[in-house]
């Protein structure tokens, strides 16, 4: 037909040609940046300018992405791509912004391209345009993912906290959280702000057609979920401040407690200590009375012996004794009828006028044994009870000595006095040993450390309960009493003995007393109650000798590993000769 094209269709033609320039770049872009460009050299080009005449040669390798980081248009050109109006344009446009914005220093490169694109295309807030678009072009699945995956990219990529609240704050304000809950929420469950990442959407049959992708759905969720919801995190923290202040005052609640506690522990140590002394007090005291009865019964013994024998006396005798001469009336005589003819009776008679017995008669008859049977007629005026009774007065019942310090006690039985007859202790008098020996340098040496003080044992009886020892022990009773008396076999101040460990000197301490020390070694508990007494900075001048040196003792560092080096020293010499072989030849 041979007629010219319309200005309409020219003009038309042109636009379309333009965009179809465009979308052309844009894909060329795509591919420069997912290919690496090889110079001449081995390198890469390094575009700085739009033209080829501007190439630099770089012998280092760069990357085609690097290329257009480089240029300082070109991110600015593909973000105003936006404007066209292809759907699949502007969605491949979002994903290289996308995947610029996750290189180091990328995320600003495209706030930068954004600023720009606001300022070319007049709008009042950044991504005014591209939310406009999100909201109408929902037509478009490919878009809508692009565009959320942006979304989510520059909004959740940054590691400032404030800064991304503020940038979710922007997205905010220009109806991002009500469009999805408005298009989204009501097809796929309610979308709410700071949704939980385990939030799981229940279906609806009614679905507007952007929520029928899945890719959309993901992106959606996963922008809610990474969503910062300030409120709650104040909530949070506010709830977080009243925890830690009711935990500190929980704490502070506990350690109270506990100084309650330890206090507590301390005086019940300290009451069984003194418990334990006064219960040794009375063991001792009942020592003494068991010694006491002990000599009473004795006493009982020799008694009854006398009434034994005073009844083989009457028995043997007769129900009543013989009559003795004395000042008592004659037997009743008979009748005179009856006596006066029989002269034969009067013979009797004669025996009662004679006046008593003298005096010599009286050394044969010589007090009995109180083992041995009575002689036959007892001493005129005098009972049989009596003569043993004398025979017994020999054995003298010596009272206990009371002493000013408490002594070692001997694990013996004491002899009854009954059984010390014919012994030495029978012709012993303890009042002139007392005299000769002196008992307050006897009682210095021997006295008893562990005891506590020295107790006046002359009101013992009537002051045990009221009596206070001055000196703090901490150490069971029984185990401080061995602890003074290896120490004072050792003969050794307590830096010594420490300096001695410290050093290995088995000169200084022989390997007899470190293995009978090893025995002493502190416990837990002791450890513990002495760091306790040292932590309330107590007076060590008020501890008792032994606490003081197992105050000290227990600071040894490794304590126990140098007693155990020191006693394989010390016993070296001789496991080497037992292990040696005998030969015999």
């Amino acid at each position: 037909y041979g007629t010219l094209p319309s200005r309409r269709a020219l003009k038309n033609s042109r636009l379309v040609s333009q965009k179809d320039d465009v979308h052309l770049c844009i894909m060329c872009l795509r591919a420069i940046m997912n290919y690496q460009v090889l110079s001449p050299h081995g390198g890469d080009t390094v575009v700085t300018g739009a033209t080829t005449a501007d190439t630099v040669f770089s012998p280092s390798p760069q990357y085609g992405f690097n290329l257009v980081m480089s240029h300082p248009h070109a991110v600015n050109e593909i973000a105003l791509s936006l404007n066209n109006k292809n759907p699949r344009m502007k969605a491949l446009v979002l994903e290289l912004l996308a995947a610029v914005c996750l290189v180091r220093g990328g995320h600003e490169i495209i706030l930068a391209a954004f600023d720009n694109f606001k300022e070319v295309c007049k709008e009042k807030h950044r991504f005014e345009r591209l939310m406009e678009y999100f909201r109408n072009e929902d037509s478009s699945i490919d878009f809508m993912v692009a565009c959320m995956q942006f979304i989510n990219i520059v909004v959740h990529s940054v590691e400032d906290m404030n800064f991304r609240v503020h940038l979710q704050y922007e997205f905010t304000k220009l109806g991002l959280e009500e469009f999805l809950q408005v298009r989204g929420g009501r097809g796929s469950g309610e979308l709410c702000w700071g949704a939980p990442p385990s939030l799981t959407l229940p279906s609806c049959p009614q679905k507007s057609r952007h929520t029928e992708s899945e890719k959309l759905q993901v992106q959606i969720q996963a922008y809610l979920d990474n969503v910062f919801d300030v409120g709650g995190l104040l909530e949070d923290a506010e709830t977080k401040n009243v925890a830690l202040e009711k935990v500190e005052e929980l704490e502070e609640h506990l350690s109270h407690l506990t100084e309650k506690l330890l206090d507590l522990e301390n005086e019940n140590m300290m009451r069984v200590a003194e418990l334990e002394k006064q219960l040794l007090q009375r063991e001792k005291e009942l020592e003494v009375v068991k010694v006491c009865w002990g000599a009473v019964g004795a006493v009982g013994s020799g008694e009854g012996m006398i009434k034994e024998k005073d009844e083989a006396f009457r028995r043997h005798y007769g129900s009543e004794p013989p009559p003795v001469p004395s000042a008592e009336p004659p037997p009743p005589q008979p009748e005179p009828s009856e006596e006066t003819p029989r002269p034969p009776v009067l013979p009797p008679v004669e025996a009662a006028p004679p006046p008593p017995p003298p005096p010599p008669p009286l050394p044969p008859p010589a007090p009995p044994l109180p083992g041995k049977c009575p002689p036959a007629p007892p001493l005129p005026g005098a009972s049989p009870s009596i003569a043993l009774t004398v025979g017994l007065s020999a054995i003298r019942i010596k009272k206990p000595i009371k002493t000013k310090f408490r002594l070692p006690v001997f694990n013996w039985t004491a002899l009854k006095p009954s059984q010390i007859s014919g012994t030495v202790f029978s012709e012993l008098d303890d009042e002139r040993v007392l005299e000769d020996l002196d008992l307050e340098r006897f009682e210095e040496l021997f006295k008893t450390k562990a005891q506590g003080p020295a107790l006046d044992l002359v009101c013992a009886k009537s002051k045990a309960a009221q009596k206070v020892a001055t000196k703090v022990t901490l150490l069971e009773a029984n185990r401080a009493k061995n602890l003074a008396i290896t120490l004072r076999k050792a003969g050794r101040s307590a830096d010594e003995i420490c300096r001695a460990i410290h050093t290995f000197d088995l000169a200084t301490l022989p390997v007899d007393f470190v293995e009978c020390l090893m025995r002493f070694l502190p416990t837990e508990a002791e450890a513990k109650a002495l760091r306790q007494y040292e932590r309330e900075r107590k007076p060590l001048e008020e501890l008792a000798d032994e606490d003081r040196f197992m105050l000290q003792f227990s600071k040894v560092e490794r304590l126990p590993q140098r007693m155990a080096i020191m006693a394989f020293l010390g016993n070296f010499a001789e496991n080497i000769q037992m292990l040696t072989p005998v030969w015999s030849w």
